[in-house]
């Protein structure tokens, strides 16, 4: 007699249920992963006028608004990156940056970056992340008890 050599139709459809139920998992966590990339890109693109805005907190005692630092203004309407075109980076309020994306996961969204001052004025406590699902928020700026 000669021996069985190969794989079993059997063993064959296990092996493809198990790698179908690990895609079934794997394919949302790698979406989610992939919008909070995106939306970090965000985060990192603005730290220069982040800490422009600091300058200006630390020099006028308040938080800049749309208006109040042409250079501010400036440097916003520059920036571009991966998700999110020239232009689409604006100072929409007191220390509250807008960042509209026009491609990626978050396309057509806006997040908000807004600054907290600290009890003591003059400072920068940290930034706030919002206008996106929390799950896509950078873990460096989301709201306290997300």
């Amino acid at each position: 007699m000669k021996g069985q050599k190969g794989f079993t139709l059997i063993e064959l459809m296990i092996v493809v249920a198990i790698i179908g139920i690990l895609a079934a998992i794997a394919i949302p966590a790698y979406q989610d992963y992939t919008g909070r990339a995106q939306a970090s890109e965000a985060l990192s693109a603005t730290s220069g006028v982040r800490a422009d805005i600091a300058v200006y907190l630390s020099e006028n005692d308040e938080l800049p608004g749309a208006g109040d630092d042409a250079e501010i203004d400036a440097n916003l309407a520059a920036l571009e990156g991966n998700y999110f075109a020239a232009g689409g980076a604006i100072l929409t309020g007191d220390g509250v940056i807008s960042i509209t994306f026009n491609s990626g996961v978050h396309s057509g969204d806006t997040m908000t970056l807004t600054a907290e001052e600290s009890t003591a004025g003059g400072q920068i406590r940290k930034w706030e992340c919002d206008g996106l699902d929390s799950k896509f928020l950078p873990s460096a700026c989301r709201p306290d008890g997300s």
